[in-house]
């Protein structure tokens, strides 16, 4: 039997535009529907995200504190950070995350030494990280995991989009979906008939993508 021995199958963001349109049928409009399709991917990973389908980026993030600043600016394109740990003499300390609110009840603000605890409160424009006790230093390292959201997508020649392969059909289903409310002529059942497969098949994606792991318990542990 022979096979292709290859296993780097994938589509760039035109190729799901033209798969899309063909999954609609009917003759294609010029113009601007490429233009069109690009923003209703963007609106469509967006509403995946509000769906809580676990799409992002991960990276940790060094940043040097300052001696007397308590507040840091993270990435706009941060969503969250999962932790954050300090380092002093090349030891890493992980810090207690508290809520905003824990955060503004701390009675004593002006408490310098060596962090111990972070807050994160989600601003229109960026993140902002919040350290207590405040930074006696400027030697100490934070490295923080971040959570990041996806890269958009724009008129770039030959982009993918910034996911991974298994939600390609679910990106393609959706589109011609969407396209398919946007196109005269489209009748009514076919515009369902396609809603049906885009839902069905982004139900699949986010059944596969479920964390798998076996569950780990990790004990609290207090630094003093």
């Amino acid at each position: 039997m022979a096979v292709s021995g290859t296993y780097d199958f994938n589509l760039d963001i035109d190729q799901v535009i033209q798969e899309a349109m063909e999954m609609i049928g009917g003759e294609a409009t010029l113009g601007h529907e490429p233009a069109s399709a690009r923003r209703s991917i963007n609106l469509m990973l967006k509403d995946w995200q509000n769906r809580g389908v676990l799409l992002w980026s991960t990276s940790v993030s060094s940043v040097t504190v300052a001696a007397s600043t308590t507040t840091y600016d993270l990435a706009s394109s941060t969503i969250d950070a999962l932790e954050v740990v300090l380092n002093r003499d090349s030891t890493d300390l992980k810090l207690e995350r508290i809520s905003p609110e824990e955060y503004l009840l701390i009675p004593n603000k002006t408490q310098t030494g060596r962090p111990s605890q972070y807050s994160i409160r989600r601003g229109r424009d960026n993140p902002v990280l919040s350290l207590w006790p405040i930074p006696e230093n400027s030697t100490d390292v934070l490295k923080i995991e971040i959570i990041s959201e996806l890269q958009d997508v724009n008129k770039s020649a030959g982009q993918n989009a910034d996911l991974p392969k298994k939600f390609l059909p679910c990106l393609t289903c959706g589109l011609a979906y969407h396209m398919s409310m946007k196109r005269p002529g489209v009748e009514a059942n076919r515009i369902q008939m396609l809603k049906v497969n885009y839902e069905e098949t982004l139900s699949r994606a986010m059944l596969e993508d479920r964390e798998r792991a076996v569950m780990r318990v990790v004990p609290k542990i207090r630094y003093v």
